[in-house]
Parts: structure tokens; sequence; C-alpha cells
């Protein structure tokens, strides 16, 4: 630019009038680190630029040179954007906060137009620093364990709402953080129902899938593995007053539009609880099914409508620890939906996810290697698009289902816990003797007590022959019979123990037993009269030894107690130390197999990987092609994939829940053992990148601010030092240097972008012009291939007509079926490496390098300023703000490729699937057509009506696909460049507007004078500001240093 040119632009003095307080927050994440180069920007090394001076009121220009109070100058705000330690950042961001409170309410003290844009900077910077979402989506198919492990997760017994009906893809359900502080609140959940467009389209789909020919109830209705019993089931869910008849009188209008449905479609139901229980049941209203397993009892509901067919998104807020960071945990459905709007709904999410987690149980995560056919080609290859395969962990579930003896045998642990099996043994053959000798005792104890009731029965006996001589009568001593008291005592109770002795007598001996009393009885007569009568002395001596016999029994069965007692202790510290050793060695096969999984599938998910490299650089450059060369470091992606090994129940089981479930917890010995723990600490950690991002960002904005209202506090006449002609030569000077800045600064955006349309030419453009040939050659084939033989893969009719009614996408029981990414399949392979290739090493090397040079321009342009205003020795005390201003921009250009390249993630991810759906635009008709056939040969003619629309439109659909992308891939492009311009201008203007205000000065008109209370506003708010950086020291600790 010609320097005379200076004199047309604008004054200074109309710049300031135009340009308010610039908007200082924007979307997109700051850098993890700034680059080196900005370290070696400092503040002048003369003693001015040292300090940071403090505005004050106007004085008089005598004192100019103690205008300004100096305050010592500080670093903490810039050490902490530096600092490594998360918990020292998020601390800043709090700090940060309370100072914007802080500035708020010193401007709140004056009204006017600059003080309400700052109001308004400082209120967007706050809501700036609103905690970010890291999306993490669960998949896994149907048995997984995903809703255990969820809950878990959660520390949740049960708080993922299920739907058991087992023809029904579950809606996908978030679960995020509740912020809530009512304790009312602490469970909430939003559930948010399709539209009525959506549901029409459904409709539409269930009655092909129900109706014949005729308009009748197809047979097979009845199945419920059937499309037909699929879609009667869901009509009836929905319906359930209408029969069969009325189904198939009805039409999919007339069935959307009854008024009970239209109340609820587009609606969404808020729910809040203080438990999870009763959130649990309001949810289940909504998602459980009646339609169970035949022959299961379930609990009826009175409502006439079932809701689950109708829900497009379940959203919970829950206080879990796992999720306080800011993880958002997405439970994403295991197979597609026939529902358009819940399949919509679960793609987007998948093109959100920041994690990626794969649910499948041990005991079939390394045999159907899981792992390395990840779900399918086409969603590994997905995977390789969006970049996101680094984003990806597994988990293992059902760690506790396991035999021991499988486990010992299949990890060759047989050596290894043989002593461990041997003392089990020992100790289980010394619980078996211990049990005998218990035994032993137990008939001992018996006949003891036998004897004691024996003898107390004799006591008893004389005690009554004692109240008769007391009473005068003659008494004499019982006939001991033997015989008889053994007979009788055996099928009385015992009075102590309650028991009765049963006799091994029959009916004759019973009869014999009694004669023989009576004979005892006659004879007693004779006997007395040949018998001494007893005394009372001698019965008190009988009565004496009875009670010394009795004390003797009763020790003789004390002493057998102890014995027993020791014995049956004995017997539990054998049971007590073999179960800790079957549990330990439960768990050390619980630990091998977690082991020898965790090692497979690290091993299958890195050969997957590699076979997909080697697949397609092979269909890129056959003849280049060395399959010795890796083309990554497959070791590396091995160790780095995160695989945890869990069991669900076990935790819940040792956290203190599952207290109705009879499920032993052994093979655990502690919660870590289950690695639902570290499953919790895992899902913290997905957070911590974005969230250091978010705290550097801010804090850099918040000193961007800082700088910015410090210049705007001590724009006063006291600054303008300069004459008119310095004034003048100062601002030609400084244009230029400015000039020469903007243009640097384009150049190297326009560098970028030129770089990164030469890559999409290279890597995409080229292969899909290559590629279509390809998948115009397999098109015919590919579709003949789906009316098949059965033998050779071919379909059904039912599937065949169910696909073509959706468009040609279904998710039966059989799997995913997509004829639009079967046909564009060919260009798929070939074009997968091309793109990851562009976007996930190119585009990243060209923003760096972008990075790079536009804050090596900026640094030269402040090191040209710093320069000439210290060699003129004018306003050197402003360059100390400057230079931190200085810092700021630098950071925030880093910020800027940052922010770039989450752009170019987020669009690529919806461009590199726009292929598919402009083929099902071309194959719309024959679907169509296909969906509408019907009688004899229908199936026949189905099959020649796609062979021969493919077979037409092949040379086409690929092509209109290709430019799709193209058009959208230069759509990118474009929006890059814009983001790119309107950031750097921004910045451009700030950095315009500081550097003519330092370097130049302001003059202020004198008929604007700023009122006294004005004045003092800006002296508070300055002194705030001086005084702000110090405010952060605690957050680096009580010195100020970094932990």
């Amino acid at each position: 630019m010609d320097l005379n040119q200076l004199e047309d632009m604008p004054t200074l003095e109309t710049i300031f009038a135009q340009r308010g307080p610039l908007d200082f927050v924007r979307e997109g994440n700051a850098s993890e680190e700034p680059h080196a180069i900005l370290s070696e920007i400092r503040a002048p090394a003369s003693p001015s630029s040292s300090s940071i001076h403090s505005a004050q009121v106007k004085r008089d220009p005598e004192e100019k040179s103690d205008a300004y109070t100096r305050t010592e100058e500080t670093n903490y705000l810039e050490q902490l954007i530096k600092h490594a330690g998360l918990t020292a950042l998020e601390s800043g961001v709090s700090i940060g906060i309370d100072l914007l409170d802080q500035l708020k309410l010193q401007l709140s003290a004056c009204q006017s137009t600059g003080v309400d844009a700052w109001l308004s900077s400082i209120k967007k910077l706050k809501e700036g620093a609103e905690p970010t979402r890291t999306v993490v989506g669960v998949v896994g198919n149907t048995g997984a364990g995903k809703s255990s492990v969820i809950n878990a997760l959660l520390d949740e017994e049960r708080l993922l709402p299920t739907n058991c009906l087992r023809a029904c893809t579950a809606s996908p359900t978030e679960i995020s953080y509740n912020y809530s502080e009512d304790p009312a609140e602490r469970y909430q959940a939003e559930v948010i129902f399709i539209t009525l467009a959506e549901w029409l389209r459904e409709l539409e789909i269930l009655f092909h899938d129900l109706l014949d020919s005729n308009g009748e109830t197809l047979r097979d209705s009845r199945d419920p593995d059937s499309e037909a019993g699929i879609a009667y089931a869901k009509l009836k869910a929905v319906y359930s007053h209408k029969t069969r008849e009325m189904i198939a009188k009805g039409t999919p209008q007339d069935f959307a539009n009854e008024p009970s449905i239209q109340a609820i479609l587009g609606s969404v139901k808020l729910l809040s609880e203080s438990s999870p229980e009763k959130l649990y049941q309001k949810l289940q209203v909504y998602v459980d099914s009646k339609e169970k397993t035949p022959g299961s009892n379930f609990r009826k509901r009175t409502g006439p409508i079932e809701y689950w067919p109708l829900i497009k998104v379940v959203r919970i807020y829950t206080k879990a620890s796992a999720l306080s960071t800011g993880a958002v945990v997405v439970d994403l459905p295991g197979v597609q939906d026939s529902n358009t709007a819940r399949a919509a709904v679960a793609e987007n999410y998948m093109k959100l996810c920041t994690g990626l987690w794969i649910v499948a149980p041990i005991t079939r995560a390394v045999d159907d290697k899981t792992a390395k056919s990840l779900l399918g080609d086409s969603f590994k290859r997905q995977l390789k698009y969006d970049g996101t395969y680094s984003a990806v962990s597994f988990i293992c579930s059902k760690t506790d289902d396991i035999s021991i003896t499988e486990a010992v045998d299949s990890l060759d642990l047989e050596e290894e816990i043989s002593e461990s099996w041997n003392k089990a043994e020992i100790l289980q053959d010394s619980k078996q003797s211990s049990e005998l000798a218990l035994a032993e005792l137990r008939e001992q104890k018996e006949a003891c007590r036998d004897k004691m009731d024996d003898i107390e029965a004799k006591s008893d006996e004389w005690d009554a022959l004692k109240t008769q001589v007391e009473h005068s009568k003659i008494v004499y001593s019982p006939l001991d019979n033997p015989q008889k008291r053994k007979r009788r005592v055996e099928p009385f109770t015992s009075r102590k123990h309650g028991s009765i002795y049963h006799s091994d007598m029959d009916d004759d001996d019973w009869d014999a037993y009694e004669d023989e009393e009576d004979v005892l009885s006659d004879g007693n007569s004779q006997l007395d009269s040949t018998r001494q009568p007893l005394t009372k002395e001698a019965i008190e001596a009988a009565l004496a030894s009875f009670k010394v016999q009795q004390k003797e029994i009763r020790q003789e069965r004390q002493a057998i107690d102890v014995q027993m007692r020791a014995v049956h202790k004995e017997i539990q510290e054998a049971e007590s130390e073999r179960s800790k050793i079957l549990a330990e060695v439960k768990a050390r096969c619980i630990r091998g197999r977690n082991d020898y999984s965790r090692g497979a599938i690290k091993q299958d998910f890195a050969s997957g990987i590699k076979e997909l490299d080697q697949e397609n650089a092979a269909e890129e450059d056959e003849e280049t092609f060395n399959p010795e060369e890796d083309l990554r470091d497959y070791d590396e992606v091995a160790r780095t994939l995160p695989v945890f090994c869990v069991s669900s129940r076990a935790y819940q089981k040792l956290s203190g829940r599952l207290q109705k479930d009879d499920f032993r917890s052994d093979g655990f010995m502690s919660p870590e053992d289950t690695e639902i723990p570290q499953l919790q600490q895992h899902t913290q950690r997905l957070t911590e990148a974005g969230r250091k991002r978010h705290c550097r960002s801010f804090l850099n904005e918040l000193v961007q601010l800082i700088n910015s209202m410090k210049l705007w506090t001590t724009n006063d006449e006291t600054q303008c030092t300069l004459t008119d002609g310095e004034k003048r030569r100062e601002e030609m000077h400084l244009r230029k240097l400015l000039n020469d800045l903007e243009k640097g600064l384009k150049a190297s955006g326009r560098e970028a972008v030129t770089m990164l349309r030469r890559s999409l030419d290279k890597n995409i453009f080229r292969v899909l012009d290559s590629s279509i040939p390809l998948a115009v050659d397999a098109a015919t084939s590919t579709a003949i291939s789906w009316g098949g033989d059965k033998s050779s893969g071919g379909l059904a009719w039912s599937t065949y007509k169910a696909i073509v009614r959706r468009d040609g996408i279904y998710g039966g029981a059989k799997g995913l079926r997509d004829f639009n990414q079967e046909l564009f399949e060919p260009i798929s392979r070939n074009l997968a490496t091309g793109w990851e290739r562009t976007f996930q090493r190119r585009v990243p090397a060209y923003l760096d390098e972008f990075g790079t040079v536009t804050q090596a321009k900026l640094k030269e342009f402040h090191e040209a300023v710093q320069a000439g205003v210290r060699q003129r020795g004018k306003n050197v005390s402003g360059l100390a703000t400057l230079s931190s201003q200085a810092l700021v921009h630098m950071r925030t250009l880093e910020r800027l490729t940052s922010a770039l390249r989450t752009t170019i993630t987020g669009l690529q991810r919806e461009v590199n699937r726009k292929f598919t759906p402009v083929i099902c635009t071309a194959m719309k008709h024959v679907y169509n057509i296909c969906a509408g056939e019907r009688g004899s040969g229908s199936y026949n003619r189905m099959k020649a009506a796609m062979r021969d629309h493919v077979d037409t439109a092949r040379y086409t659909m690929f092509h209109e696909a290709a430019q799709t992308v193209k058009a959208r891939l230069e759509d990118l492009c474009q929006t890059i460049t814009q983001q790119m311009e309107d950031e750097m201008d921004r910045i451009f203007d700030m950095i315009f507007r500081e550097y003519m205000q330092v370097v130049v000065g302001t003059t202020i008109d004198h008929q604007d004078r700023r009122f006294p209370m004005e004045l003092s506003m800006r002296s508070n708010v300055d002194e705030l500001l001086q005084r702000s950086d110090s405010l952060f020291a605690p957050a680096l600790g009580e010195l100020g240093t970094e932990k």
C-alpha cells in the first residue's frame, strides 16, 4: 500500500466512534498448549514496561510523570492457562466467574453505551463457562447387558427403562448429569415423542407389512417373529381397542388422526422424582410393553395406549458421579430401527460421539471375534470415515458367568491351582470327618437325654411316694421294670426339648405290652405283702441319689456340648477356608479369562484395522501395494484400545444392592475386581481433554477482556503525549505494519484452504471418479443377488418386501440389510483410505502449519511495533498491556485451528453420509413398484423390476452421488474459508484498535468531557483490573507456583 493512501483512511477517532467493545465469546475449543513462539514474547525490558498502570481521574499535566500508580506485575493467570492440571484450570474458571461478577457490579454504577457493551461481553463470557458435553454412545446386540452395565455405571440398581417386546428396538436413551439442587428433582426425565408426519410414515409401512393384496391381515401376523406379526404388535400396542377387522378396514391417515394419538405426537413429557424407583415406575408407563413372551405373567396396565412405539428418544438426568464431569451416555439401539425417526436420532448421536463403547458378553466377545468384525464391515468402515477408531472402547460384560472346570482347562491353569485344589479337598475331607464326629457326639448327647428323662421319671415317682408318706400313707418301693420304662419313654415328648421319640413297635407289640401291664398290676398287690414299707428318710435318700445322678449327667452333657462346639467350629473353619480357597480359584479363573479376552480383543481389533487398510491399499494401487509394509503402528493401536471386563451383578451385590436376587459375588474380592469402578473413572477421563480446552478457552478470553478493559479505563487525555506531526508519522508507520499483518494473515488462510482443496482432489475426487466404474459394473449382479437362492445369500420374499417398503433399509432378526449401501460398497471400500488420509492426517497438518505461520507473523508485527516505540520512547508503558494481549491473540489463533478442526470433523461426518441418500432417491421409484406388487408371481415381478431399474440407473446414480458429495465438500471449503476470515478479521480489528490507541494515542473532544461519576467508575474498574491477576494465585498454590 502506498503511504500516501493513508491520508484517505479513516481517522482513529472515527474508528473508535464506530467500534465498541468486541464480542469476546465465540464457539470453538482452545488448544491444549500455545505454540512455542508464544513464550518468546515478553513485555519491554524498561522499568516502565515492567509494571501495569492504573487509570486515575484527570490530573494536572505537570504531574504526568507520576500520574499512574504502579503495581508489581504478576503472571498468575498466564501460568494458569499453561498449567497442565485440570483441577487448577477449573479452579481458575471459578475465580474468573467471580471476577466477572465483580466487574459487572462496578460497571453497573454508571450507565452509558460503552458500559452496556462491556456488560454484554461479560454476560456472553459467563455463558461460555457452562460445562461442555462429551457424548459416549453404547452399542451392542440384544442380551449383551448394556442396560445392566449402564445402571452399574450410574450406581443405580435399576434406572434405565427397558422395553421387553421381542420384536421392538428400544428408543435411544440419553443419560446425563442432573444439575438441579431441588431434592424433589433429584431424578428427572424427558420422554420425547415422534411427530405426526413421522408416525404417519410408520403407519404406512406397518399397514403394508400387515395386509395382503385384498386388504386382509396376513396369516403369519399371528407369528410374533414375522414382519406381519411385528406390525400387528405395534398397532395393537397403540390401538388396543382395534380388532383385526377394524385394522383391515382402516387407513394410516385415519389411525394417525385419532384425537388421543394426536395429543401425544410431537409432545414432550417431563418427569421429576426424588428416588430412582419412583422415576423408573413412571418411565415404565411409557416404555414398557404388555406384549411379553408367550405364557409369561406380567402386570396389566389399565391405560388403553402403550406409548413405546411413539417414543423418539428418552433423556434421563441423574446425579451419578461418573457423569458429573460432563459425560453423556447414550444407550443406542442394537439394530436398525424400522422407525425412521428413531433411526435418525441414533444416527445423529453416532455423528456426535466422542467415545463409542461396544458391549458384548465375555462368553461371546472373543469367540464371535467381536473386535475384529466390529459389528460388520460397513460399521467398521464408517468408523474409518468418521475418524473415530481411537474413540472405541470394548466392554466385556457378564464376567461372573464362568465355569471353573472349563476355565481351568482352557486357560491351562491346572498346575497353578493344583495346590489350591488339594487344600480344598483336604479341607473337604476334614469337614466330613468332623461331621461324623459331630454325629457321634449328638448320639451321646441323645443317650444322656434318655438317661436324664429316666431319672426324672423316677424322681417324680418318688416325689409322689414322699407326698403320700407325709399324709400318713404306707408306700412301698416301686418295682423296677426297665423294659416297661424304656418302652414308655420312647413315645413321650421330652419336657425340655419338645422332641418326640417314636417306638419301632407295631400294633401286636403294643397289645402284648398292654397285657403285660395288666399282669404286673395284678401282681403288685401280692408283692406288697412281702416288702417293707418305705420311710420318709429312705425316700429322701433316694431323691438325693437321683439329684446326684442328674448332676453327673448334666456335667457329661456339658462336656459333650463343649466338644460339639469345638467340632462345629472346626467344620465352620474348614468350610470357610475351603470357600475362600474356591473363591480365590474362581477369582483367578475370572482374572485369567479377563486377561486373555482383553489381549485377544486388542489384537483382533488391530488385525481388523490392518485387514481393512490392506484391502483398501490393494484396491487403490495394486501394483505398488506391499502387504509386508504396515500402514500404521498396529501394536500401538492394540495397546491403546481400552477394554473393560465387567460384572454388573457382582458390583451391584458388593455395593449392597440386588438384595432380592439370589446371586453370590464370590470370585470378586472387592468392587474393583468387577472393573465397574475403572469404567466409571474411564468415563470421567474421557471428558478431561475437552474440559481442559474449554477452561483454557475461557481463561484466554478472560485475559483478552481484562486487557481490553485496561486500555478502555485508561482511555483519557492523559496519554496523549504526541504532537500532531508525531501522531501522523506514528499512524502512517503503524498502518503500514498493520496492512502487512492483515495481508499475511489472509495469505496464510488462503494457503491452508488451497492445500485442503488439493488433498480433496487427490485423495477423494480422483478416487471417486476411478471407483464409479467399479460400482457400475457390480450394481446389476448385486441387485440380482438379493433375489437369488437362499443358499447363496438370497432373501426370502417377506424380508425383500420389508426392505423395499422401507426405502432399502431394514433391520430384522437376521441383522441389518441396506440395499443402498450395498450398491455403494465398491466406492465406499476404495474411498475409505483416501478419506481418512485427508481428514485425519492432511487437514490437521495444514491447520497446524496455518497456526504456526499466523502466530509467527503476529509475533513479528508486535516486535516491530515494540522496537519502534521503545526507540522513540513514546508511551512505552502501554506496551506491557499490548505484550500480554499479543500472547492472548496468539493463543486465539491456535484456538482457531482447533475450532476449524472441530468444524471440519463435524462437516465431513455429515458429508460422508450423503452418498447413500442420493442412491436411495434414485432407487425410490423401483422401491415403490416392488412394494406395490401383489398376488401370484409378485416376487418374480419384484426381482425383475429391481434388476431392470438398477441396470438402467447405475449409469447415473453413482455420478449423481459423487457430484453431490463433491459439492458438499466444496461447501465445506467455503465454510472453513469464511470461518477463518471472520475470526482473523475479528482478531485484526482488535489488534488495530489496541495498537492505534497505545502507539498513536487518542484525542478526546473537550466538549465530550466525561462526568465525574464515569471517571470514578473507570477508576474503580481499573483498580479491580490491576489486582485481578493476584486473585488467581490460589489456583496455582499458596505461593502461586505450579503443583
